[in-house]
């Protein structure tokens, strides 16, 4: 069985934060050992501790940190893992280091946005030994940088545990805090709020929708990222003629509820790496609108599992949303959790990460016994992981 701990530097807490949590709870709940890595003071090493997962603090400031160095090395050793999957692009740099060690480097990369300059490329081509990433759009552009060979590159999109998002959820008492009707409509968009997950066009879209369908409510789901980002969403929201449709929420944990309680639930991210919550909404058989670009659209077929606007487009976003307020959308909601069930369950996506952390450890571990002769420990440790 693996020893792997998973490293993230982010202070805040979104979509990407959820997964390592949820991959580590699947691994530690099908007999592997797994750690959270990450600052004592960010919001994933909180809620870590709130579900009981064995996580270990490390001081991470900047790309490199002697300390933090330290402390990562110090524990690889004494836990003994073997594998260090890095989730965010301040911690290449530390995984580095600890590849020298001989731990086998992952890289999962959640975003479509890094750094390109000639020592991130170095670091991307010596320092990992297989890249996860979750969209084929985001594997084309790290190939076309020239970043790493094509072949080093896994596509594993983001599961969702089906368990917890189903189509019987009950989201009456979520419409009841927020003194919602159960008659009106509710579209919600969840994720983050800054500028990249697109939430002003879906603001700029109210008045639209508003005018055309008075009995309405507009969801923005998650914290912001950045004081300014909250600032900037509260004024487009000021500046609407139906301020009073739209609801800021704050971050939710029971984001099951969320989607349970909407008719409907937006992605206007202007390019979205790919989105959990549409995979969740597909679960539950509620209906998905998204923007044609990134990874939307390898999870959606138009008009097929969902419906795509045309990205950055208000009037286009209007457009789409009305269209299928009225609509029978139960063929397409359907297609959409059976999409749901064979591709993005979160046993399909670990069984996938799984393959390749073994591949990966395996094919580290005989090239390092070529060239350094082979030694007990890598016997054992080899045999053990491909079982």
């Amino acid at each position: 069985m693996l020893r792997i701990a998973h490293l993230e530097t982010s202070a805040n807490m979104g979509g990407q934060e959820l997964r390592i949590l949820d991959q580590i709870q699947w691994l530690l709940s099908n007999g592997h050992s797994a750690w959270l890595i990450a600052c004592k003071d960010s919001a994933i090493y909180a809620e870590a501790i709130r579900r009981a997962l064995p996580a270990h603090p490390v001081p991470f400031r900047g790309s490199v940190n002697p300390q933090a160095i330290y402390e990562l090395v110090r524990f690889i050793k004494r836990e003994k893992i073997l594998l260090l999957d890095c989730h965010s692009s301040s911690a290449i740099s530390s995984a580095v280091v600890v590849r020298m060690l001989g731990i086998t480097i992952v890289r999962t990369l959640h975003v479509h946005t890094f750094k390109t300059d000639l020592i991130h490329k170095y670091l991307w081509r010596c320092g990992i030994n297989q890249v996860i990433v979750v969209s084929q759009g985001i594997a084309d552009k790290l190939t076309g940088l020239g970043f790493k060979d094509r072949q080093r590159i896994s596509v594993i999109p983001t599961g969702v545990d089906l368990k917890r998002f189903k189509p019987d959820v009950d989201g009456s008492s979520f419409r009841r805090e927020l003194d919602i009707p159960k008659s009106t409509k509710v579209i919600s968009q969840i994720g983050m709020i800054r500028p990249d997950k697109g939430q002003k066009y879906f603001i700029r879209a109210v008045d639209r929708i508003a005018n055309a369908w008075p009995d309405v409510r507009f969801l923005i789901v998650g914290s912001a990222t950045k004081p300014e980002f909250f600032e900037e969403i509260k004024k487009e929201i000021a500046a609407l003629r139906h301020p009073d449709k739209v609801i800021l929420t704050g971050f939710r944990k029971d984001i099951e509820k969320v989607i349970a309680a909407s008719d409907v639930i937006v992605n206007s991210s202007p390019w979205e790496p790919r989105s959990q919550v549409i995979h969740q909404a597909f679960a539950m058989k509620t209906l998905v609108v998204a923007s044609n670009k990134g990874g939307n659209i390898e999870s959606i077929s138009d008009g097929k599992t969902g419906f795509l606007f045309c990205s950055e487009d208000v009037r286009s976003l209007s457009k789409t949303i009305l269209s299928v307020m009225n609509n029978h959308t139960g063929p397409i909601r359907d297609r959409a959790y059976h999409a749901a069930l064979s591709d993005y369950g979160i046993d399909n996506m670990m069984d996938k990460t799984l393959s390749v952390y073994r591949r990966t450890f395996t094919k580290r571990q005989l090239l390092q016994s070529h060239f350094s002769g082979d030694n007990v420990y890598q016997r054992h440790h080899v045999g053990s992981v491909v079982k």
